[in-house]
């Protein structure tokens, strides 16, 4: 009787060890796929907000741009009959270019739908990840209200009575449109604008990748 208890007792222990190892063991292993999961999507994260930086840094290329062909214009308004066809034509394409502006969240979405913000275990780290994004998304409406608000200065200066004074070939000849008053306006309005670097800082976005690269490793 007793020593059926002791193999009683050593069975039990025998199973209760092993459902103890075993889940120990998927334990381990779930921690391991996780550790993967969260490394993959943040190593994710870091590429499209290192992207995000780049495609920012051309808008605000752009924009400098767009305030130096204005700026040409308005400095060779009483000579502008006399500039060279390729200058007028570059600086032409720039104040009058079809900009629309998008920066990609499809690393911050995958994070979202696959719970991995709950498995990152760094409150700190996700904030900033979440504000990085947030900065994209300003960025990205001021950009379009400007073009927006631009085109619309443009668009204005163009109907029936004006279209053939200084609308020709589907665009606005430079040369006749900066002699009305309109167009000297709207010129001017674009050398008026706020320096670029002031609403396409990127800081919050370096911030995220540098937290990224410290918890990474």
């Amino acid at each position: 009787m007793k020593e059926s208890v002791k193999t009683f007792l050593k069975d039990l222990l025998a199973v209760v060890l092993g459902i103890f190892i075993t889940f120990t063991i998927q334990g381990l292993i779930n921690r391991s796929a996780d550790k993967k999961d969260v490394r993959s999507s943040l190593e994710l994260v870091r590429s499209e907000l290192v992207r995000n930086i780049d495609d920012i840094s051309v808008m605000k290329d752009h924009l400098y741009q767009e305030i130096g062909s204005a700026e040409y214009f308005l400095s060779h308004k009483d000579s502008i009959g006399k500039c060279p066809v390729d200058s007028l034509n570059h600086h032409s394409g720039i104040i009058f270019a079809d900009v629309s502006f998008t920066l990609s969240h499809d690393a911050l979405e995958l994070l979202k739908m696959s719970s991995i913000f709950q498995k990152i275990g760094d409150n700190d780290l996700s904030m900033k990840i979440i504000r990085a994004y947030d900065t994209c998304g300003s960025i990205v409406d001021y950009l379009n209200r400007h073009f927006a608000a631009r085109d619309a200065r443009f668009e204005k200066a163009i109907d029936k009575e004006t279209a053939g004074v200084y609308a020709s070939k589907g665009g606005i000849d430079i040369r006749k449109f900066i002699q009305t008053d309109y167009g000297n306006y709207a010129i001017q309005w674009l050398t008026a604008q706020s320096d670029p670097a002031s609403f396409t800082d990127v800081a919050d976005l370096k911030e995220a990748i540098s937290a990224i690269d410290s918890y990474l490793k």
